[in-house]
């Protein structure tokens, strides 16, 4: 049998990735019923429609950024400075996203928004770590 920390590093993991599934899911439905187009007129290349990054809002990397930086705020032990440097982190993402062009603003901080919602409902659904155990043996 696993070791309990095994089995709960499983159950951050598969709640992780279920949020992550999850966030590609809410942003590229989104994005698709919104059809918003950055604030330059760029032509989507090849990558850009295997990524299904071909509209602007909501932002995906701000709304991944956010639910991943409040996860490791709320689930992490972390010292003042680590913790202002991953809301930095988060900040530049989000920055860097109208800095080159991809988003408006307002995509950024919707993308922001829905990543602490998605947070906020993947923590409502948590998988406890016998759940995970079943789930990882059944794989």
């Amino acid at each position: 049998l696993p070791s309990t920390a095994s089995i709960s590093d499983h159950s951050l993991f598969l709640s992780r990735f279920v949020a992550l599934l999850l966030d590609i899911m809410i942003v590229a439905g989104l994005q698709k019923l919104a059809k918003r187009k950055g604030p330059y007129d760029i032509n989507p290349g090849l990558l850009d429609y295997l990524t299904m990054d071909t509209y602007a809002f909501p932002a995906g990397h701000a709304s991944r950024v956010a639910m991943l930086s409040k996860f490791f705020l709320n689930h992490l032990v972390l010292a003042i400075p680590l913790r202002i440097l991953l809301v930095l982190w988060a900040l530049c993402v989000g920055f860097s996203r109208v800095m080159i062009g991809r988003h408006h603003i307002t995509d950024v901080l919707s993308g922001f928004v829905f990543g602490y919602l998605q947070f906020r409902l993947v923590e409502l659904i948590w998988m406890s770590s016998n759940t995970c155990q079943m789930l990882i043996s059944i794989w």
